[in-house]
């Protein structure tokens, strides 16, 4: 048993996990099959190469800043592994007046180990409000909504650049992402009914091209075109994204027909139903991310730097000191 922990403790299985971690995490970020969650083998190695390095090397258990050094790196390791494993990371646009859908979320990542709990949040999205400075610089986000916490009360709060909010153990941050939302009705001929809003490209970013692909509830594919009767955006002088009282018109357009300008309330008869436009709305793209020991690795990186830097003042400082003091003895005989 000790044989194999002293094989274990080796400084070449500590070279080839290092080697591995480099490597595996380059194939991982390159291709999205496999993931970042590959990066864990070489990790487990390390921790198990860390954890027989503390059980049989007597040197690291009798120097204090040496051992609490040893035991921040293998925190740190076994916190990025877990990290890995149970991380999570997507994306989602939620519009104004309407609540957060789990199945819109885009999976970024998602760790081999992850209980997938998106269904639980319950989100409703509120006003948006992004400040331009001239030159369409940025200066600020603020997406205001509501969620349901943990206790079962309902909550408002406002996410912008600096400030996120944690649904279930969920973090969810707005990105620069945004833009303007038709909100359709289709009534189709077999008597049903559709409210649902149809998200234009992002905002200003594509302010240009404000036009989207449709596919009716009767499988009918058209082109809508959002077109303002004035300019939004400015880029000579500060401005806000998030007003939806501008006047606007949507243009319906069908392969091979002409394109038909419809005014809030209007309403064009395509095949198998009518769709009316009812108002205009905002929409918000969020980040959400799941990386619950996110804190305990920094607590860890910080125990292990004090470990390093305790080691090096218990081997260099009594030996500057001692030296200092036997310059000044010689000094003093000197003198006399």
């Amino acid at each position: 048993m000790i044989m194999l922990l002293k094989k274990l403790a080796s400084l070449r299985l500590t070279l080839v996990g290092m080697a591995l971690l480099a490597l595996l995490a380059v194939v991982g970020s390159r291709n999205a099959e496999i993931g970042a969650g590959i990066t864990a083998v070489p990790l487990v190695i390390l921790v198990v190469n860390l954890l027989a390095a503390l059980l049989t090397n007597k040197s690291i258990r009798t120097q204090t800043g040496l051992l609490v050094f040893h035991v921040g790196l293998l925190l740190v390791f076994a916190c990025i592994g877990l990290t890995v494993l149970l991380r999570y990371d997507g994306h989602v646009e939620v519009v104004q007046g309407g609540a957060f859908d789990a199945g819109m979320v885009e999976t970024v990542e998602q760790g081999w180990w992850h209980h997938n709990r998106l269904e639980a949040i319950e989100l409703y999205q509120g006003e948006v409000r992004v400040n331009y400075l001239p030159g369409l610089n940025r200066q600020d986000t603020a997406s205001t909504f509501e969620y349901r916490a943990s206790s079962g009360e309902l909550r408002r709060i406002t996410v912008g650049d600096t400030r996120a909010a944690t649904i279930d153990g969920y973090r969810v941050a707005a990105t620069f992402n945004k833009g303007f939302a038709v909100l359709l009705h289709w009534t189709g001929t077999d008597g049903t009914e559709i409210l649902g809003a149809v998200h234009m490209p992002s905002f200003p970013e594509f302010d240009w091209k404000q036009l989207t692909a449709w596919t009716t509830p009767a499988g009918q594919q058209v082109e809508l075109e959002l077109k303002f009767d004035e300019s939004v955006s400015d880029d000579r002088g500060a401005w806000s994204f998030g007003r939806t009282d501008m006047p606007y018109s949507v243009n319906v357009s069908l392969a091979g027909k002409s394109q038909r300008s419809l005014r809030r309330g209007e309403s064009v008869e395509l095949a198998g139903g009518v769709v009316r436009v009812v108002e205009l709305r905002t929409w918000m793209a969020y980040q959400i991310d799941y990386t619950p020991l996110l804190p305990w690795m920094l607590v860890a990186a910080l125990l292990a730097i004090v470990g390093l830097a305790m080691h090096f003042a218990s081997r260099y400082l009594p030996a500057s000191v001692t030296a200092s003091s036997k310059e000044d003895g010689y000094a003093h005989v000197a003198r006399v």
